[in-house]
């Protein structure tokens, strides 16, 4: 039978000869090696600091033109953003103040106190007057509309004081008569408003401005150059007309200062060292953080395409273009890196550079810092090398007199715990979680149990989590399973079946809850109402503001109903209702008719929603068609809005399909919607077909569209088919 040897025993002997061939090697190697190692090393040392120089300077080009291309892309979308604001609360003041003046018998007339001769505080509305109206003696016939355009002045402070301090703009109505309504932030909001004696002059007169003058003649909003404005600061102002019964009435617009956008260019600076500018679509720097030079701002500043620095010309035409790159430049005799970004909305180009050498500066010190410790590294290895010979040969010889009484002492003492680790491994393995191994070697052995009695901590720890995790999953997959049939529940699947009508709807969510809607119910015994909305957003916020809508649209119909209100009202009634505790700022669009079974007559509000079709049957041939978009504002945005209620006559055969905005903008795979102009083809298709049918048809070719595509929007239709009674 053959012996077998123990792990004991061969630890022993390769622990022995091991030693034995270690120091004989070593002092061959050592003694025949030592220069030909020393000659290699310096070599290979100043090798390899030339190639980790030269692969630094690489790697820091490379990050620094992706550093460069992140920063001017964050930068033109913020400024983007800003300037997009801007002009959105532009329109918005000049909408505001066209439907104060268009409809003033619903306003009360409102007096602000007068700009210079009472103390106004920042972000405080007020009232001032031109020095030639002034002087003409007439500011009591232009009071009147003045009074009853401040009613304006509450939306302008809010939307004026939703800006982060360090702000400083202005917003204004500029008006036809003379007067002036504004606000002024000011950077320091507990600093009142100065008035400089130019306000004064009788040159003053924003009549006068060219951007005045432009935005009247063209009826569209605009944004001017960058100017030095009355207080002493570059600013950039944008404008939109106002109008009133008698055609154009003024102009509305916001002043912003320059240091204020420049806070967007200032953060996040690469090095700190950054030159940032931007240009406008004729080459000019309209913002720069340099004070003087070929990139400072000016308020006529030259075409940067025509430059003499031509790398930096080159690059103008293409930010005027509208590119977005990296690149190297050579501006007055230095290499820069620039990058640059398109800034959409005002068809502007941020730019930003920085010297080439402060990027590679850091390589460069790390190549000669290399070098310097290799250097001294093959000095000292040198000498260490022979100090230790010697002192390294007596000592081996000493520990191979040792090895062998201390062999077998170190194989037991390696090999026992080896066998319990084994034993407590098999036992977890086993499935026992709960096992700890408890070896005090102080060497890896005692780690690796240490470590295996972690990896059964954060096993359970890790089951627990998955089954807390699977718990929480199915319990939000069955609240919103709950949610979606109770939402289903909410609307209306009885459809009236009265002789000489047809009815049917249908609303598909875009996830498990939605937020369109749409109701059917008679209000007496011939008037059926009809209604569809269409909450902004999806998910279940939206479909929490759609039963609040549903809910307070329904109730302010019926209490309308009862008090002789008609359509209208009962939607402005919603609508005020919606936009108090709108912490959301939620909004819907709702169409809401009612129909005389009897007559075919129609009286409907459309507050924002899409326009419904109407299927006229006219000698057999189906004409489909969208009813005129009424000028009415979506439900939710302002209190105080009044809705227009129009009619509509039906006759017999006439279908009319209420839907959503879901239908015309289903996506396909290839990001093209389904269109207004396809759903009336489909429609003209469908005549003589019940209201079920249409309804069907419809969902069947937006289905068709967007197959194999997300859903991206909520999709509900309604038709009513009216053959008369």
């Amino acid at each position: 039978m053959k012996v077998r040897m123990s792990i004991e025993q061969r630890l022993f002997r390769l622990v022995l000869w091991t030693g034995i061939v270690c120091f004989l090697a070593f002092e061959a190697v050592s003694f025949y090696g030592l220069n030909d190692v020393r000659r290699y090393t310096i070599e290979q040392g100043q090798e390899m600091g030339a190639a980790s120089a030269a692969f630094a300077e690489q790697v820091a080009d490379e990050q620094a033109k992706q550093r460069f291309a992140l920063l001017a892309r964050e930068k033109a979308k913020r400024i983007d953003s800003e300037m997009a604001r801007i002009k959105e609360d532009t329109e918005l003041l000049a909408k505001t103040m066209t439907q104060i003046l268009t409809k003033p018998d619903k306003y009360l007339p409102r007096r602000l106190p007068v700009g210079g001769e009472t103390p106004i505080a920042s972000g405080q509305p007020y009232l001032f007057f031109t020095p030639a109206l002034r002087a003409s003696g007439h500011i009591a016939d232009v009071m009147p509309e003045a009074d009853i355009a401040a009613n304006a002045a509450d939306t302008m402070a809010l939307w004026a004081n939703t800006y982060e301090p360090g702000h400083e703009l202005t917003y204004f109505y500029a008006a036809e008569l003379g007067y002036i309504i504004s606000v002024d932030v000011m950077a320091d909001r507990n600093e009142n408003v100065k008035f400089y004696d130019e306000w004064y002059a009788p040159s003053f007169d924003p009549r006068n401005r060219p951007w005045y003058k432009e935005a009247k003649a063209t009826g569209k909003t605009i944004f001017t150059n960058v100017f030095v404005g009355i207080e002493g600061y570059p600013a950039i102002a944008c404008m939109a007309p106002y109008y009133d019964k008698n055609g154009f009435a003024g102009g509305a617009g916001i002043a912003h200062n320059i240091d204020s956008l420049y806070k967007q260019l200032a953060t996040n600076e690469l090095e700190g060292t950054n030159v940032n500018f931007i240009l406008n679509a004729q080459g000019q720097v309209v913002l720069s953080s340099e004070k003087a030079g070929v990139l400072s701002a000016a308020e006529k500043g030259d075409d940067l395409r025509q430059g003499t620095e031509q790398d930096l010309a080159a690059k103008a035409v293409s930010m005027v273009e509208g590119q977005s790159a990296v690149d190297m430049v050579l501006v007055e005799g230095k290499e820069y890196y620039i990058a640059y970004a398109p800034i959409p909305s005002m068809k502007w180009s941020y730019g930003t550079l920085i010297e080439k050498d402060v990027v590679v500066q850091p390589a460069q010190a790390a190549k000669d810092h290399l070098l310097t410790q290799a250097e001294n590294f093959f000095a000292a290895f040198s000498k260490y090398f022979r100090d230790n010979l010697l002192r390294t040969a007596v000592l081996l010889l000493l520990l191979l007199l040792m090895l062998y009484y201390a062999s077998r002492k170190a194989a037991d003492r390696f090999v026992q715990p080896l066998l319990t680790l084994t034993a407590g491994v098999r036992d977890i393995s086993s499935g026992n979680l709960e096992k700890k191994l408890s070896l005090k070697t102080g060497d890896e052995i005692e780690q690796l149990a240490e470590s295996f009695n972690q990896m059964t901590d954060e096993l359970r720890r890790y089951i627990k989590k998955l089954e807390q995790a699977a718990a929480e999953r199915e319990r939000i997959a069955t609240e919103l399973s709950v949610a979606a049939r109770i939402q289903a529940g909410s609307l209306p699947r009885d459809f009236p079946s009265q002789k000489g009508c047809e009815l049917f709807a249908t609303m598909q969510p875009a996830k498990e809850v939605g937020g369109d809607f749409y109701d059917f119910y008679f209000l007496d015994d011939k008037r059926l109402l009809l209604t569809i909305a269409d909450v902004s957003d999806k998910g279940v916020p939206a479909a929490l503001f759609m039963v609040r809508s549903k809910t307070v649209l329904g109730s302010s119909i019926l209490r309308t109903e009862k008090e002789g209100g008609s359509l209208a009202d009962a939607v402005m009634i919603a609508n005020d209702e919606l936009c108090q505790n709108n912490e959301a700022e939620q909004f819907v669009t709702a169409f809401a008719a009612v129909i005389d079974m009897v007559t075919g007559q129609v009286s409907y509000v459309n507050a924002g929603h899409n326009p419904p079709v109407l299927l006229h049957k006219q000698e057999g041939s189906g004409d489909a068609r969208l009813l005129p978009r009424a000028d009415n504002p979506m439900l939710g945005v302002m209190e105080g809005l009044v809705y227009k209620e129009n009619t509509l006559q039906l006759a017999p055969g006439d279908t009319m399909l209420l839907y959503t905005d879901g239908v015309t903008e289903a996506m396909n795979k290839e990001g093209q919607m389904f269109t207004k102009e396809q759903l009336l083809r489909t429609l003209s298709a469908g005549q003589g077909k019940k209201a079920e049918e249409i309804v069907s048809i419809c969902m069947e070719a937006v289905g068709k569209h967007a197959a194999g595509a997300e859903a991206s929007d909520d999709i509900t239709m309604l038709c009513f088919h009216w053959q008369g009674i």
